[in-house]
């Protein structure tokens, strides 16, 4: 199993980067997310060592997204849900300040996940698919704009609604110097042929890229 010094690590994981402490690779997206061994061993402190999460996993009692997760090194990304439904725990991932950190969600909340669109493509006359951040495709019969957000219920992994990110829409800043901050896109711009938002913060504003964007309720 590949191991790495914390030094090394993503700089958004809510670990202290000093000591000789190693941490493993996520088998993928390790970038935007941890593995559920580090989420579980050195974030929540649910388990005290490597083996006994990996006792979790092999008696599926780690779920991620309403799925069962077995491989220790699988990466739990931002908004996804953690779920523990032996103790009756579940854990959305979310950007607070520049930091990424577990809140613990009631089952309602754990029940929906939100993803970015980043693409559509027309599969019938009246049907077109819905490509989101995470790598999931939809069928999607309702109009929406890539940049919006999808709400999805993780019990059928349909499509409850669409956020749009319009003028006067709420936002999550996702990436860059202003991640974590929450406001309002105040204005949608083109230049050289890009979308750029001006977002206002309840101290100051920005012009941010759309890849930095999630549209909220």
């Amino acid at each position: 199993m590949p191991h790495n010094k914390r030094q090394s690590m993503p700089k958004n994981w809510p670990l202290a980067r000093k000591g000789n402490v190693y941490y493993i690779n996520a088998s993928h997206a390790n970038n935007e997310g941890m593995p559920v061994l580090v989420a579980l061993r050195d974030v929540l402190k649910i388990a005290q060592t490597a083996k006994e999460v990996r006792m979790m996993t092999l008696g599926k009692e780690v779920l991620v997204n309403q799925k069962v997760r077995q491989d220790v090194k699988f990466p739990v990304q931002v908004f996804d849900v953690l779920s523990l439904p032996k103790m009756k725990k579940n854990y959305r991932l979310e950007v607070v300040g520049k930091r990424l950190k577990f809140v613990e969600v009631d089952e309602k909340a754990a029940s929906r996940n939100v993803a970015k669109i980043i693409g559509k493509v027309l599969v019938a006359k009246d049907t077109v698919q819905m490509n989101l951040e995470d790598g999931t495709n939809l069928i999607a019969k309702q109009d929406f704009s890539v940049g919006d957000t999808a709400v999805i219920s993780l019990k059928d992994n349909k499509l409850e609604k669409v956020i749009p990110l319009k003028e006067g829409a709420k936002v999550l800043v996702v990436g860059g110097r202003h991640s974590g901050k929450h406001g309002k896109v105040a204005k949608i711009s083109m230049i050289d042929n890009k979308k750029e938002y001006l977002i206002k913060f309840e101290e100051g504003e920005a012009v941010l890229p759309v890849k930095t964007l999630l549209a909220i309720d």
